[in-house]
C-alpha cells in the first residue's frame, strides 16, 4: 500500500531514462548545481551552500536561470 499526495505517473515514473546532464559551477559567488534549460540557458538545480541567507536569495532558488555574469 503506497500513501501520497503525489501524482502516481511522477511515482512509478521510469527513472532508467537518463537525466539531463548537471553541471557544478560558481553563481555570484556560491557553488550551484545547474542544467540547460529548455531555453538553452543555465538553470540552477540546487544550491550547495551552508549559509542558511543564501536559501533565500531568488537568484539563487532551483528553478532560477543563471544570468551571464
Amino acid at each position: 500500500m503506497l500513501y501520497t499526495v503525489m501524482p502516481l505517473e511522477l511515482v512509478l515514473e521510469d527513472r532508467t531514462v537518463a537525466e539531463k546532464a548537471l553541471f557544478e559551477t560558481t553563481y555570484l559567488g556560491r557553488r550551484v548545481i545547474s542544467r540547460i534549460g529548455p531555453s538553452g540557458q543555465m538553470e540552477i538545480v540546487r544550491l550547495l551552500s551552508t549559509d542558511p541567507q543564501d536559501y533565500l536569495d531568488p537568484r539563487l532558488c532551483p528553478g532560477a536561470f543563471m544570468l551571464r555574469q
